[in-house]
């Protein structure tokens, strides 16, 4: 099944390669930075996680779930009788528009990035977990649930151990989606954070929040985006500076 990657014949003309701009992956249709797989002879663009995916996996957060590995997402009639994307991936909260692993007893989805988000990140001394459930209101949008067209979304976030900070996964992707469409292949480089900034202004010394909140989304950013390399990088350092200036 992994061998029929994309329309193309091209298994074995994958070569790994590594720029620093944003890129469409041709398999989760999610968007990339820095280290992709690029097809020699087609020219389509892979995460690492889609062009070696596995058959089948399970994930701590549902225990008892086997997800297979989907070369399609499953698709609906929508308005208009145009076909639409009916599943949305259960960690971040977007559509499923491509390959993807889905259990099938227990309707969950996961995009082949997400599965592998970090189950704690420790931050300056600072520990987020990511968790299914929430009781606060995230720093991002301001509010506990995901609110996004007519579909009930839960998603995962990440919130500190003192209680302080909660972000939810989709509203990171956001961020970087907002910027992308705005701005292209620049979309990393140019992702808004001031609002993210005027939110939590009051929870944390300016410095400590910038310093933590810095790092905490160039290293969950690596995982959306399928390169860590991205943590070795100071594409945020300057962005947060004209942030607070603005």
């Amino acid at each position: 099944m992994t061998r029929s990657l994309t329309s193309h014949d091209c298994y074995d003309h994958y070569e790994l390669k590594t720029y620093a701009k944003m890129f469409n992956c041709d398999g989760c249709k999610m968007k990339g930075f820095g280290e992709r797989y690029i097809c020699n002879l087609c020219g389509h663009e892979l995460h690492k996680e889609c062009r070696n995916p596995n058959p089948t996996i399970s994930h701590e957060y549902f225990p008892g779930s086997i997800f297979e590995f989907l070369n399609e997402p499953f698709t609906k009639m929508g308005r208009k009788n145009r076909k639409v994307f009916s599943k949305c991936c259960d960690a971040c909260g977007k559509d499923i528009c491509g390959f993807n692993y889905h259990c099938e007893i227990d309707n969950l989805d996961l995009h082949p990035c997400c599965r592998k988000l970090e189950k704690k990140l420790v931050i300056d001394g600072m520990i987020f977990d990511l968790v299914t459930k929430v009781s606060s209101k995230c720093g991002k949008c301001g509010k506990k649930k995901i609110s996004r067209d007519e579909k009930f979304v839960l998603g995962w976030s990440y919130i500190s151990q003192c209680g302080k900070y909660h972000f939810h996964v989709y509203c990171i992707t956001e961020m970087v989606h907002e910027a992308y469409m705005k701005h292209g292949d620049l979309a990393l480089e140019n992702v808004d954070l001031r609002e993210l900034v005027r939110y939590n202004r009051n929870r944390a010394g300016g410095n400590t929040f910038l310093t933590m909140i810095k790092t905490f989304i160039k290293i969950l950013l690596s995982a959306l985006l399928g390169d860590p390399t991205m943590l070795a990088s100071n594409v945020l350092v300057e962005l947060f500076s004209r942030g607070m200036q603005q």
